[in-house]
């Protein structure tokens, strides 16, 4: 398992056993006293003023030589609002289903590219293994049956069966489905093994860990952000991508309902959930990080972001004064808990130094940051590079007798904190009631499932917002919306496997011999695709000398219609 060097446990609570190392050696070439520092700093102060103008009574143009925290006679602060314009940037006609949406993700680029790749690889593995003689016959996936068979994978999120085989059953009426008119079950289980999404020829980049899906990753991003743009509020956080096996960034996090899997870093719209950007963790980077993990996963994460003061919400794991002073100097607003062992905190306002009744709270400013601690069923330490230290709202909180909810008067950072906080956890709520289950060895699956699914929320997230009306008519449901992309995809995709009712000779047939070919009889390919559950299957001496497969007398009609596509 991959080590971090820090873990995030999801809590934005402190529990105020943390201690904080403090400087108490003295020299003769330091200060004294707090109070000194203070004098000199003021000093320092006023001597920058005096270069610039006679009159200092603009407090604000000096904002930035602030010399400590203080916890009075704030200074006002000028936030800028945001720059972007937020929402769909392809308009889409009113009479659009919600398979329109979800092809502005998968365009026919990611369509070709999955079919190529996944045809290479059949070849490849077929060469490299061949097949035993009665293996079912690959044929090339062509981009119809691909998107059938997409769709085919989202049907099994919405309706879970214990085994992929189970869908095909044809013994038991109660749980027949649907599945075996659209795509053969062999088929599919053929389409399931081979699917690829790069060519393991192709030369990559040295010690890429996402060699195999890093065209995919890299192509759904992109995209991502060219569709939509947020209304300029974001939450960055985890996401967790269930995966047991064997995996060398495999990651272990106990507080999360994910605790087994693979790490993805989220960029995502706090209001909506809309995933705009993201990174797959694989893990510690050769050499180290100057600046450290949270801050490198931040920046890489918003710095598209730079010069449009969007707000930014992160939990304590990622925020530190340095971090948030970083992005404020590039226009990013930030917002965040954070913990008590951070440095440059103001000391005298850290939960072991103070005192506080329930729901009281104690405010410092220094610079463009804030920082609040506020006494809720434990200390919550908050810190922003935009809020107004004295900016008042309210946050709903449980009544500990009779139940029931009141409103508690709190500072503004901590109750936007609340409010816009939650985005991540929205798109891993609405991913995870629908994504497909079943195991794999193959740790990518798990994440071509993911971003799969989360392309379709997000497609759900782009129509609410082009028409709002409409979907909340037609698809008012996530589900609801999700089953109408299932329907698009499959289209007029239907199992070939049923013969005709009158099959009929095959031209050029004459090419496929059928002759006596084993010692001991097998089991006719032709029945075998075609018989239901229980049926009994034809044996044979007898098979095609070209196809080298067992064919029952009987089926050498079917086995050239289905050659021959009759």
């Amino acid at each position: 398992m991959a080590d971090d060097g820090a873990i995030s446990d999801g809590s934005d609570i402190y529990d105020g056993d943390t201690e904080i190392g403090s400087n108490t050696g003295s020299s003769s070439t330091s200060l004294s006293s707090e109070s000194d520092l203070e004098e000199r700093h003021a000093v320092g102060e006023q001597w920058v003023r005096n270069l610039f103008a006679e009159d200092d009574s603009d407090d604000s143009v000096f904002a930035g030589f602030q010399a400590a925290w203080k916890e009075r006679d704030f200074v006002d602060r000028l936030t800028m609002d945001f720059r972007g314009i937020g929402g769909a940037s392809v308009l889409h006609p009113p009479e659009a289903n919600p398979g329109m949406y979800f092809d502005q993700f998968w365009t026919g680029e990611m369509w070709q590219q999955l079919v190529d790749e996944t045809n290479r690889y059949a070849d490849q593995e077929r060469r490299r293994n061949p097949p035993p003689p009665s293996a079912p016959i690959w044929m090339p996936v062509a981009t119809d049956e691909m998107r059938a068979f997409v769709g085919l994978c989202f049907a099994m999120g919405i309706l879970r069966l214990p085994s992929r085989n189970d869908y095909w059953r044809v013994s038991n009426w109660l749980l027949k489905t649907n599945f075996g008119t659209v795509m053969a079950r062999d088929r599919f289980n053929l389409i399931w093994r081979y699917l690829h999404l790069a060519n393991n020829d192709a030369p990559g980049a040295e010690g890429d860990k996402l060699i195999k899906i890093r065209w995919f990753v890299d192509f759904l991003n992109d995209q991502f952000q060219a569709v939509y743009v947020p209304y300029g509020k974001y939450t960055v956080d985890e996401s967790m991508v269930k995966f047991k096996g064997r995996l060398e960034f495999r990651q272990y996090l106990p507080a999360k309902p994910t605790k087994w899997g693979v790490k993805v870093w989220v960029l995502a719209e706090s209001d909506t959930g809309y995933l705009s950007k993201f990174q797959v963790y694989t893990g510690r980077a050769p050499g180290g990080q100057e600046r450290g993990l949270t801050h490198r996963v931040v920046t890489d994460l918003v710095d598209h972001l730079y010069g449009q003061y969007t707000q930014v919400y992160f939990d304590n794991f990622y925020t530190s004064p340095d971090l948030l002073t970083y992005l404020h100097a590039r226009q990013v607003y930030a917002c965040g808990t954070v913990r008590a062992n951070r440095k440059n905190l103001p000391t005298a306002l850290l939960p072991k130094n103070v005192n506080l009744q329930r729901h009281e709270f104690k405010v410092a400013q220094k610079d463009e940051l804030s920082f609040v601690v506020w006494q809720d069923t434990k200390p919550v330490c908050v810190l922003s590079n935009f809020h107004d230290p004295t900016a008042m709202g309210a946050v709903s909180r449980r009544v500990r007798l009779g139940g029931g909810a009141q409103h508690v008067a709190v500072p503004a950072v901590v109750a936007d904190y609340q409010k816009y906080m939650k985005g991540v956890d929205l798109m891993d709520q609405m991913v995870g009631y629908y994504i497909i289950q079943h195991r794999s060895k193959k740790w990518w699956r798990r994440i071509f499932h993911y971003l799969m699914m989360a392309s379709a929320y997000n497609a759900y997230v782009v129509a609410r917002d082009t028409s709002p009306e409409m979907v909340a008519t037609e698809w008012p449901n996530f589900q609801d919306f999700l089953e109408e992309i299932v329907l698009w995809l499959v289209g007029e995709v239907r199992s070939r496997r049923d013969p005709a009712a009158n099959p009929r000779p095959a031209p050029g047939a004459g090419r496929h011999d059928i002759v006596k070919m084993y010692e001991k009889k097998r089991t006719c390919i032709e029945c075998s695709m075609s018989a239901a559950a229980g049926e009994r299957r034809g044996t044979t001496k007898h098979g095609c000398q070209q196809c080298q497969q067992p064919v029952h007398l009987e089926c050498v009609s079917t086995h050239f219609h289905r050659l021959f596509n009759l």
